[in-house]
């Protein structure tokens, strides 16, 4: 009687080892298998970060490109282009202003005048211009005693009549005492008719000249032009190239940008 209890007690025994030793084995493949999945190989964390040669949202390379992007996109920014303070781009520019002529055949004087001008763009623009001035009677008296002969009109007055497109290459801004003055720089180019005593035809004009902007309505500008035309003084013709410098004041319209 005994020896069969013994037995069945160290059965049970032996029953409930292995039973331990089998949930010991479960929870060590559980616990691997939760191991594998929070750190993935090397080879499965390349075959996720790439898909059809793609980086995956959400992987580290993923995270690096949009860090690149991100700073290309702020160095792209930082060199693009700023908006223009005053912008001429479908305005009117009405000028007056006036300034000193020196001629090649007669002494210099003032010249006064004005000028329309569109802009088609900030950088293009068509001007219609008209400017005033005489022949210099000093000049005249000089050539009258070399001569012996009398010019009736010492004071003849001169007249010229410009057509002319204006290229605005340069945009820019200046320190002037402790203000920012913007500017630009442009250079013109056209024809021109002269009615005078002294020459009635065509002349060709090529300038240059700076605008410098106060507000948005208001600009000063400085321009000097050389024209080239045919001129006749006591009986002879000459192929003169005539300079002016003149100062203007410029109205925008509208008045704001």
């Amino acid at each position: 009687m005994r020896t069969p209890l013994a037995l069945l007690v160290i059965g049970s025994c032996w029953v409930s080892l292995a039973y331990a030793d089998g949930d010991r084995m479960i929870d060590k493949k559980l616990a691997k298998v939760d191991t594998d999945k929070k750190a993935p190989s090397a080879d499965s964390a390349d075959n996720d970060k790439m898909t059809d040669g793609e980086p995956v949202p959400g992987t580290t390379a993923m995270c690096i490109d949009q860090e690149i992007a991100d700073r290309l996109a702020i160095k792209r920014k930082r060199r693009g282009a700023v908006d223009r303070l005053f912008v001429k781009q479908g305005r009117h520019e009405i000028s007056a202003g006036g300034g000193y002529y020196a001629s090649d055949l007669l002494s210099g004087t003032y010249i006064a005048g004005g000028s329309y001008t569109y802009h088609m763009t900030d950088e293009t623009a068509v001007e219609f211009a008209g400017w005033w001035t005489h022949a210099n009677a000093d000049i005249i008296r000089a050539l009258e005693d070399k001569r012996g002969t009398v010019v009736a009109e010492t004071y003849a007055r001169e007249i010229f009549a410009e057509s002319l497109l204006v290229w605005s290459p340069v945009y820019g801004k200046l320190r002037l005492g402790g203000a920012i003055v913007h500017f630009d720089l442009h250079t013109d180019i056209g024809v021109g008719v002269i009615d005078s005593n002294t020459s009635r035809g065509a002349a060709g004009v090529l300038g240059f000249g700076i605008k410098l902007f106060m507000g948005q309505a208001v600009a000063f500008r400085i321009d000097a032009r050389n024209r080239t035309f045919r001129q006749e003084l006591l009986d002879e013709r000459f192929l003169v190239n005539d300079s002016a410098i003149t100062a203007s004041l410029s109205l925008f319209l509208p008045f704001h940008n």
